[in-house]
């Protein structure tokens, strides 16, 4: 299960029970444990508009097989991405993006965690020597 507020922050929850609804809500209740933040921008050198609406630089992400890599794309690009992880983008807000995925994306859930293991990894940047992380600070 899926969860986040349309701006900033996304989770992903799953769990497993005899009858259907007491697992979504289990589901539903790990989602809200496991959000995450994330940073948007204009990081594509095509569009200069300085919105966020994108991702802010190239991102790699990985979950089993699976490995994700985000590119930031242009205003008016739309969501260049498989059926599978259109929603957590919507669930994040971001509107203009490519994706490059290897590995055994027909399995959905990997897919997913891949993404948003690429979406956590915008608030990191390194620095040009590639030794130290700094982390970028929360914007009001």
């Amino acid at each position: 299960m899926l969860v986040g507020d349309g701006h900033k922050y996304v989770g992903l929850g799953t769990a497993k029970d005899k009858e259907r609804w007491p697992a979504m809500a289990k589901a539903a209740r790990k989602a809200k444990l496991n959000l995450i933040s994330i940073s948007k921008g204009c990081g594509s050198w095509e569009c200069l508009c300085g919105g966020p609406h994108s991702v802010p630089f190239k991102v790699e992400g990985k979950s089993a097989s699976v490995k994700v890599t985000l590119l930031p794309a242009p205003k008016g690009t739309g969501l260049v991405v498989g059926d599978a992880v259109k929603d957590v983008f919507r669930f994040v807000g971001i509107q203009d993006v490519w994706l490059r995925a290897t590995g055994n994306t027909r399995s959905t859930l990997d897919f997913v965690s891949a993404t948003i293991d690429a979406l956590s990894k915008t608030k990191k940047m390194r620095t040009l020597e590639g030794t130290s992380e700094i982390t970028r600070k929360e914007e009001a």
